[in-house]
């Protein structure tokens, strides 16, 4: 009998900033809001299971229509360990959709002029260990 594995493509095609902030995550999601225009709202936590350790992470989410892009928020620190321990920011800034690189640049430039942001940076997620960990 023949023998089939099954491969699967993860798919990583989204774009990431990484946010340092000591502001709570409802502060700095309404910051973003106001800032923005989103309506970045709370979901339930990102729940994620590490080495037998199940760890829950802050979660927002915005949809925006006309350019079909979803932006998240969510926390890299929870009180079991980080989502993605390479980084050592206090959130992530997903984008996922068509969203240009030059597009990126310039919000990470508005974000880093934030009150409740102390640093924000792009992440090349390809260049992630713990990449997979952000697959919802």
């Amino acid at each position: 009998m023949a023998k089939f594995t099954l491969e699967i493509e993860e798919d990583f095609d989204f774009q990431l900033i990484g946010i340092f902030s000591h502001a709570k995550d409802y502060r700095l999601c309404w910051a973003l809001n106001q800032e923005f225009g989103f309506d970045l709202t709370k979901e339930e936590n990102f729940t994620v299971q590490l080495k037998s350790v199940v760890q829950e992470h802050s979660f927002f989410k915005y949809f925006e229509e006309e350019n079909q892009l979803e932006y998240f928020l969510i926390g890299n620190r929870s009180d079991a360990g980080m989502l993605i321990p390479e980084e050592k920011c206090d959130y992530f800034f997903l984008i996922k959709g068509h969203y240009r690189d030059s597009e990126r640049d310039s919000l990470k430039k508005k974000l880093n002029q934030l009150k409740p942001i102390l640093a924000c940076s792009i992440i090349e997620v390809d260049e992630l260990k713990s990449k997979q960990n952000l697959i919802f």
